[in-house]
């Protein structure tokens, strides 16, 4: 036995050599991609146009590669160094394009990659710039490359003791009580599903273009580059909208993003972050449900793991993560089951699982504000059926209160400043939320639409829109009834039956079965009823692994019983997966960001046009006749420019290429060096704009900063969870105290 061991281990530590040389094989790589495509035509003015930011540049030898097409000749690309020295330039012929130049730089400097544009050449447009060399080395790549060789690392040596220490289960099964053995089997049976409800993301040279997947990956990559400038929480995304700056960090919460916003830091490209991030929460999805059931269910496995075969490969989960690329509802799907969880033992005593409840609110919090409206309602009526437990039971309205102010104050930091920005500044997003909609066959799901023997996600007519849950979890009240005819029963049977009906009764609210007209107040928040679906699939998957426990306790042939309940999960979601693979995957080139991507501008002002941004681009509009700016420059989420007055004394205005959210300031330096605060207002169309007070000269400076709301709120936050650490530190000292007594 002991020779088989060192045998494994010697092969693991193989392994583990060949694996730190495929992750560490292009340390030496670096790459640039400029990330949004750029469309010019004759109504563009001639001129050079700046499209990076600046690029921090070693000195080595680099390929510029350009792809893109022009209807005539006379444009070009150029590079500009840190003195904005023109160090290369190239002519764009007419066709389509795909060149790759040798640039030599010779000093480390930072560069920026433009575009001249003659409107005589015709339309031109720039699909793709991207940079790169292989052969120097940048701290990004190697903080890239130890992060990886360390998750290797963690397996490795995890394995390796495992192989070595024969006695380690017993020894943490003495000093914590867990059964080492069972978690790694979960954790492998888990991991299992994941890889097999994930596939279509393992193919890493084509990626899904689901119908929010612009959305997303405009958040992703704005969060990076507002991070690399320093802003923290980045509410406000630079590189979004021609860095007019989308404030939609406002209004959707982006902190689970901060871990694909890490990795595109050290230079995992956004879509590849973006992938391992998708896979991330199926996996955590699956893990939630399966500690949720299993806890439900008085601590079965089988019952956890059921769940979690049905949730990995359940359709409306799968068409979030595929079809819509639903970022925000793809999270949710985590917390969901631990709300379940929580709730179900609150009104069962166990009211010490107001902190799970908690812990699931305060992720749909801060994930997807829709999904969280949706739990909330759908809370509020499970409390009201069961209001007389509610006050029998005195405990419970206080841990439903804890859970609640936890919930708030954990949130605080995005609550705040979201209410202060909805209050201050309008925005489309208030226009939609507060109004009622017409209802069309793309906010409702028809009832018989879930029962389709087809995939129906997607017809020709884009009104007719059909997402359903699935036949796996369709079959759930099936298998119910033909338990009926079994003369056993088992307490966990009335729990399962109380979920099958909640789960059952939302599913028919996610239809044009339910009154909607009478509720369209709530159906404008939440805009398509089929987003019930969601908690709908969680209750079925829950109350499906407990009729599974119960028949596989009764049947003999255990293992075909996994097989069958496995199957069946899987063949429920396999028509997505396949269609996903084969229709809904696209190479990466085509995946690139335009710069206007907003998704019906929510987080635009309402009077805005977008097309204004192509007209105006970065120019400050204000009246010529009156004022001359002289120098004018972007700077982060802000503006710095010099004026000159030719006529006139009274004050003049200037509407500056930045979406007004309050929190601008601006100063105005006059001639002498005096530098006063001046006032920022909004112009009729949305923008930033400031007044030169009448001088005749003198420069303005325009920036972001943080509100006392912000500040405030960011502190009632930082000191609830470091109050939760000691707490929970204080506790685990206790513990080990108690434990240690004879």
């Amino acid at each position: 036995m002991k020779k088989n061991r060192i045998l494994l281990l010697i092969l693991l530590t193989f392994l583990f050599v060949i694996s730190l040389f495929f992750i560490n094989k292009d340390l030496y790589h670096f790459e640039y991609s400029y990330p949004f495509s750029r469309f010019f035509t004759p109504e563009d003015s001639k001129g050079n146009y700046i499209l990076t930011e600046p690029i921090p540049l070693k000195k080595a030898v680099y390929e510029l590669s350009f792809i893109g097409s022009a209807n005539n000749v006379g444009s070009g690309c150029y590079l500009v160094n840190s003195r904005d020295n023109v160090i290369y330039s190239a002519n764009i012929t007419a066709g389509h394009n795909d060149y790759l130049y040798t640039i030599d730089i010779q000093e480390t400097t930072s560069v920026r990659i433009g575009f001249s544009y003659d409107p005589e050449s015709g339309w031109v447009e720039v699909e793709q710039v991207k940079l790169q060399s292989n052969h120097v080395l940048y701290k990004e790549s190697i903080l890239r490359h130890a992060l990886f060789s360390f998750a290797a690392f963690l397996v490795y040596a995890y394995i390796a003791l495992r192989l070595v220490n024969t006695k380690l289960p017993d020894v943490v099964r003495k000093k914590t009580g867990i059964d080492l053995p069972q978690c790694e089997k979960v954790f492998l049976i888990l991991l299992l599903f994941t890889a097999a409800a994930s596939w279509p993301l393992f193919d890493l040279s084509r990626f899904t273009e689901g119908d929010d997947f612009y959305f997303h990956l405009s958040r992703l990559e704005g969060m990076t580059l507002s991070l690399k400038a320093g802003y923290i929480p980045p509410r406000i995304l630079l590189g979004w909208m021609e860095n007019y700056g989308v404030g939609s960090g406002f209004y959707y919460p982006d902190l689970f993003l901060f871990f694909p916003a890490g990795l595109c830091l050290i230079g995992v490209p956004a879509i590849m972050a973006l992938r391992i991030f998708l896979i991330f929460c199926t996996f955590f999805s699956l893990l939630s449900i399966y500690l949720s059931a299993k806890n439900i269910a008085k601590g079965s496995v089988h019952c956890g793991f059921a769940a979690a075969a049905l949730y990995a490969f359940a359709a409306y989960r799968l068409i979030c993560l595929y079809y819509r690329n639903a970022i925000g509802e793809v999270q949710a799907f985590i917390f969901y089951p631990l709300i379940v969880w929580g709730l179900i033992d609150i009104l069962r005593g166990n009211v010490s699982k107001w902190k799970i409840f908690a812990l699931g609110f305060w992720g749909l919090l801060m994930s997807h504000m829709i999904s969280l409206a949706i739990s909330g309602v759908l809370c509020a009526i499970c409390l009201l059926v069961e209001i007389r437990r509610v006050f029998q039971d005195k405990r419970i309205i206080p841990a439903l209160i804890k859970a609640a102010v936890i919930t708030l104050l954990l949130g605080a930091f995005f609550l705040l400043p979201m209410a202060e920005q909805a209050m201050k500044n309008e925005l489309e997003i208030n226009a939609v939320m507060s109004k009622p909609i017409d209802i069309i066959e793309y906010n409702l799901t028809k009832f018989y639409s879930i029962f389709l023997p087809f995939d129906p996600w997607e017809f020709e007519d884009a009104t007719m829109i059909h997402p359903y849950p699935g036949y796996a979890l369709l079959m759930v009240p099936v298998v119910r009834l033909v338990m009926l005819f079994k003369k056993k029963t088992d307490p966990k049977m009335k729990a399962a039956d109380r979920i099958l009906i909640a789960g059952l009764l939302i599913l028919i609210v996610s239809t044009n079965l339910f009154p909607w007209p009478a509720f369209n107040w709530f159906l404008a928040k939440i805009q398509f009823s089929w987003r019930f679906l969601g908690p709908a699939s969680v209750l079925l998957c829950i109350s499906g692994g407990i009729y599974f426990d119960i028949i596989h306790s009764w049947v003999s042939a255990k293992k075909l019983a996994y097989a069958l309940m496995i199957s069946i999960a899987i063949l429920s979601g396999l028509p997505i997966l396949v269609y996903t693979y084969e229709n809904k995957l696209y190479p990466l080139d085509r995946l690139t960001l335009s710069n206007k991507i907003i998704s019906g501008a929510e987080y635009l002002p309402p009077d805005f046009n977008i097309d204004y941004i192509d007209y105006n681009k970065d120019k400050i509009q204000t009246d010529e006749t009156r004022t001359i700016i002289t120098n004018a420059r972007r700077q982060k989420l802000g503006f710095v420019f010099t004026f000159e007055r030719v006529a006139g004394k009274d004050p003049v205005f200037y509407s500056l290429p930045l979406f007004y959210n309050y929190g601008y300031t601006a100063s105005l330096a006059e001639q002498n060096g005096t530098e006063r605060a001046i006032l920022v207002t909004k112009d009729e169309i949305g923008l930033v704009q400031v007044s030169d007070e009448g001088l005749n000269t003198g420069t303005i400076r325009v920036g972001y900063q943080k509100t006392m709301v912000q500040k405030v709120s960011e502190g009632i936050s930082l000191l609830t969870l470091f109050s939760i650490i000691i707490v929970i530190l204080l506790r685990l000292k206790k513990h080990t105290k108690l434990k240690k007594q004879p």
